[in-house]
Parts: structure tokens; sequence; C-alpha cells
């Protein structure tokens, strides 16, 4: 980790564990200004092809094509596997759940806080209850307001004829009087993944938000039964990243996404805010941000040329980027309108990670641990020589992976 802290008024004690280089320059994110909120508003990320990526999350307006994982089951089993997200996030008429608005589909919880034991003993009890409940992994943090929107965007979800013509920003709708933030993660397929970019591939995105969706929901609901204020969300209040490293389940990285030691960067995460008395996780360190250094593969791949190939800075590319932190910086421009031409997500980036790996057996544990020392180059090198991270075809998904897992998870694919 980074040892050098930029000293300002916005820098926190945890960010000496994290790495993090706070400034004194820094701001808090609107929502407003995130790629996906510009396409509404903004004219170099509005057009027919914007539009027309969002209609395709509907079946109706898929556009299906003749070229391999861009076709008609692809786009079905893709729609699919967001089709939870999509119809929780319409739940409340006027609101997108989960995207821009707070979910509230919750019943009333218990009338008076129940005695759980010591924060450690809570801590347990919830940990316990999220990965009963759907979490792959789960970890605390204490709640930081810096990693929380200014103001959230306002915008009906994109249908023919229904499209906001006056989006705007709202009050953040969360209580500043939480206590911490739960951090869920899920595993996304690694075999889905194989077949980047493709609109088939786009299922593994889907599969983690849906899941995402019920996890948090209930794991809130649970709280809630306990007396406490709990909150679910995924995109709708703030970026998931900072909080999922400071609650010590992942570590940055050069193409902006946060490696776990478990399954690398294929995970989604979501987040419940509570005043639920808990102890937060302490950051790890397994050696990420160095190994990035030496590392190019994300950037060397990525189609559009988003990713920076150079050291972390501070400077913004647009105003999609955070003001006043120092890291390794993603277009967002460029990646938006990447996707948009292709008509689905893109996730070459993870696909190319040396770190996107089972780590279920000898090899690949060795690898990280040698991936965290000073013979980082030396993983590489074996990187390179034994794991392949080529594309696959989504024929070879639909006609030889399905016969062979009983789900589509990394424990079932072959290097």
């Amino acid at each position: 980790m980074p040892s050098q802290i930029i000293a300002s008024s916005h820098a926190r004690p945890i960010d000496k564990e994290t790495g993090f280089k706070v400034g004194a320059d820094f701001q808090r994110f609107s929502q407003k200004n995130d790629a996906f909120a510009r396409s509404t508003w903004d004219a170099p990320l509005q057009g027919k092809r914007a539009s027309n990526f969002f209609q395709a999350y509907l079946m109706p307006h898929a556009k299906p094509r003749k070229g391999e994982g861009y076709q008609h089951l692809d786009y079905a089993l893709r729609n699919a596997a967001w089709h939870m997200a999509t119809m929780l996030r319409q739940f409340a008429p006027g609101r997108s759940e989960g995207f821009q608005d707070l979910y509230s589909i919750h019943e009333e919880g218990w009338h008076e806080k129940v005695e759980t034991g010591t924060p450690e003993e809570t801590t347990a009890i919830v940990k316990n209850a999220a990965i009963m409940l759907g979490a792959d992994l789960v970890g605390v943090a204490d709640y930081d307001e810096r990693w929380v929107y200014d103001k959230t965007f306002r915008r009906q979800t994109l249908k023919p004829g229904l499209s906001d013509n006056e989006p705007k920003e709202v009050p953040q709708e969360l209580p500043e009087h939480m206590t911490h933030c739960i951090v869920l993660a899920s595993e996304m397929p690694l075999s889905l993944n194989r077949t980047v970019p493709s609109a088939l591939s786009g299922a593994s995105s889907g599969i983690g938000y849906s899941k995402d969706a019920s996890t948090s929901i209930s794991l809130a609901q649970f709280i809630r039964n306990l007396g406490y204020e709990a909150y679910a969300c995924m995109n709708d209040t703030g970026p998931s990243i900072p909080y999922a490293i400071q609650a010590g389940l992942a570590e940055y990285s050069r193409a902006g996404l946060a490696i776990t030691p478990e399954f690398g960067s294929r995970v989604r995460f979501t987040r419940v805010f509570t005043n639920l008395p808990l102890t937060a996780d302490k950051p790890i360190e397994f050696g990420v941000q160095k190994f990035c250094s030496v590392c190019r593969k994300c950037s060397d791949a990525c189609p559009p040329q988003a990713i920076p190939k150079g050291e972390p800075t501070s400077e913004p590319i647009s105003i999609s980027n955070t003001k006043g932190v120092t890291k390794w910086t993603t277009d967002a421009d460029k990646c938006f309108k990447f996707w948009c031409s292709q008509n689905t997500e893109c996730s070459v980036c993870i696909r190319v990670c040396p770190y996107n790996r089972t780590f279920d057996n000898y090899f690949d544990r060795a690898w990280l641990w040698l991936a965290g020392t000073r013979f980082r180059r030396l993983a590489l090198w074996l990187d390179d020589k034994f794991n392949s991270h080529t594309k696959k075809k989504a024929s070879w998904w639909w006609k030889v992976r399905t016969a062979q897992a009983k789900r589509y998870s990394s424990l079932t694919i072959g290097k």
C-alpha cells in the first residue's frame, strides 16, 4: 500500500490502511455526473446508441444479430439474468430503486431494539445471516460520508415513450446518522466471463445484480426485525468500491476495480447501511497495487483504451471521475461509448486480469502468494505461461459448459 497520504481536511485515519490519497480539493460525487446518468442529459454521451443500449435490456428492443454471442439466445439469457433487478427497480412508481433510489420494499420491523450482545457478537450474527441469505463475501466498514453521493439523480426507467425529459438531482435519501456499512459481495460466473465481450457474458453481471438485490433487501429486513434502521442499496447511494476496500474485502486495481483474494474482480458489491452497533473490519493488503504497477494486461487489452497505463494521478479525466483522489482512473466516456457500440456491457478487463482465477486449487493459491511478494514479475510470467485468458465463443458455453456444469460457477471450469 502507498505509505504517503496527502494531508487534507478530507483525509481520515483509515486512509493509511487502505492507501487512499484524498487531497484538499476532494469533492463528494453527484450521481448526475456518472456516465449512465450523463447519457440522459449530457450531449457527448447522449444519442440513439445510448438509448438503444438501455432499451436492449427489455427483450422487445434487444436487437439480436447474427454475430457470435449476440444472437437471440444470448440476449434472452442476459435479460433473464437481469430480470429480478429490473423488476425491483420498478417497484415504486416514479423511482428507480437500486440504481437511483434506495429500496423501499420492506415490511415493518420490530418496535424496539433487540439486545444481540456485544458489537463483536452482533457482527458475527450479521455475517452469518448475510452468508445464509446469499452473500459470498461480507465485511463491515464504519460509515464514511465521503463515499456517499452528495446528491442522487432521478430519472425514469428508459422505456419507449417514457424517457425522462427533465432529469434532476434530488437530495440524498440515506439518513446521516448511520454508523456502519455492511458490504456484500457475490461471485460472477467465470465461465460466462470467458465469453466477454458478448451479450451472453452480460448475464454474469445480471446474475450478480439480481442476487445482490435479493440478499441486501433480505439482510436489511433482518436488521429491521431487530429494531434497528437498515437501508439496502446497490448503485443508488454511492460507489461500492471504497467501502469494499475499507471493509477488508478487496484492494484497488489499475482497472479501477476492487480485487478480492477469493474471486479477483469477478464480484458484484452491494451494501446495507445501518445504525446497528457493529465492529468494523480492517482493510487487507495482499499485493494488488504493487502487482498492478508492473502489470498492464487490462490497459493493453481494453478495446477503447479507457484504462490508464501510467501511474496513479489526482487529475480527473472527465466530470464522471471523483475529484481530489489520487488513483488509477478510467476514462468513463470511452468505456460507456464502447458499451453502447456493442449494445451490451464489457468486462474485458476482468477476463484478462491475472487475478481472474478460481483459487480452489494449490497452484492458484500459490500464485496468489507469489503475486504479493517481490517476485511479482515471476507471477506475471507464470500467468502468461499457464493461465489462459483468451476469449471463448458463446457456442462453447452453450454446447459444452451446460452439459458439464451443475451451476455456472468458477468451480466447474478448467483453465
